[in-house]
């Protein structure tokens, strides 16, 4: 029992608060980040569609997502609420996430 208390008391008590309150703040911002996706599902659907609608032409994919990643940003009240959680290259991941599986589900029909 005296081994584990000296192994334990290695460490301050103050920097093992801090460790554990650093890593509770990293749980959060991960749970935050994975959750978004299914939180903004709807939103991005209809981007994708008015994307589709609005910006015409041939190799312009990129600019779409760039649009679609624009007004997510803008328009969905998560994405302000957490906007310093989440980054565009996360948003981008869950738009072209959203628009393969609708892309899937259009090619099965």
């Amino acid at each position: 029992m005296e081994a584990i208390n000296e192994i334990l008391s290695i460490i301050p008590v103050p920097v093992a608060v801090i460790l554990m309150l650093g890593g509770l703040v990293f749980y959060a911002i991960g749970g935050i980040r994975l959750g978004y996706g299914a939180a903004v599902k709807n939103l991005v659907l209809n981007l994708i569609t008015q994307a589709e609608r609005e910006i015409q032409g041939t190799k312009r994919g990129a600019e779409r997502k760039a649009w679609c990643v624009k007004m997510l940003r803008l328009n969905s009240k998560l994405g302000r609420l957490v906007s310093w959680a989440i980054t565009e290259e996360t948003m981008s991941k869950v738009i072209q996430f959203f628009f393969d599986r609708a892309k899937a589900a259009l090619q099965k029909q």
